[in-house]
């Protein structure tokens, strides 16, 4: 089950003033790096999906695309980019402001998939779905993409057309899964300082 870990690095941080999340500073480093020192280790590969200063972040040495022509459609256009350009038949889709990722993440929705027999798994953080946490198997291409050529942008509608396993996080807190606005950014500050990993 070979996985391709994908980034999502492409949103315009209209929340957080036009600030580019994935390397704006958390703890003193950019929150792209905690992202990666999560996922990194899970994963076989890793794709950066970005359509910003896209030369920084291809000094971390990974891959580095756009959206390509579903540039400014949200998450989705990133996640089909990813899927076309992930050589490898699983994704693992992760934002790329995510502080806090579990570092069973991969296994937790391998499991869930299994167990269900389902197409997809999501995040469930106790609260409802995290829908860009998820684990995808690149077959969707295509669909996703008669997706988007007839309008749906959202994420959640999109998965909704498929059986979908559900990987109980609940353990794990709820602002470890994005950052949106200056003050989620500044608690997360002090959260990261307190942190106690639950495992």
């Amino acid at each position: 089950m070979t996985t391709t870990a994908i980034i999502l690095c492409g949103g315009a941080g209209a929340r957080m003033r036009g600030v580019d999340k994935p390397l704006h500073p958390l703890r003193g480093r950019p929150l792209l790096e905690h992202v990666l020192e999560r996922v990194q280790p899970q994963v076989d590969a890793v794709l950066l999906v970005a359509n910003r200063q896209q030369e920084v972040y291809s000094a971390y040495g990974f891959k580095v695309i756009d959206d390509g022509r579903y540039q400014g459609r949200g998450p989705l256009a990133g996640i089909a980019a990813g899927l076309a350009a992930a050589g490898s038949n699983w994704v693992l889709c992760v934002p790329g402001d995510a502080p806090l990722l579990p570092p069973d993440l991969l296994q937790r929705l391998r499991t869930a998939v299994q167990r269900d027999a389902a197409e997809l798994a999501v995040v469930r953080d106790g609260n409802g779905r995290q829908p860009l946490c998820c684990l995808l198997p690149q077959r969707l291409l295509v669909d996703l993409r008669d997706f988007l050529d007839g309008g749906g942008d959202a994420p959640r509608l999109w998965q909704e057309r498929y059986p979908v396993a559900e990987a109980d996080c609940s353990d794990w807190p709820r602002w470890a899964w994005s950052l949106n606005t200056p003050e989620e950014w500044t608690a997360a500050e002090t959260y990261l300082r307190l942190w106690k990993d639950p495992a």
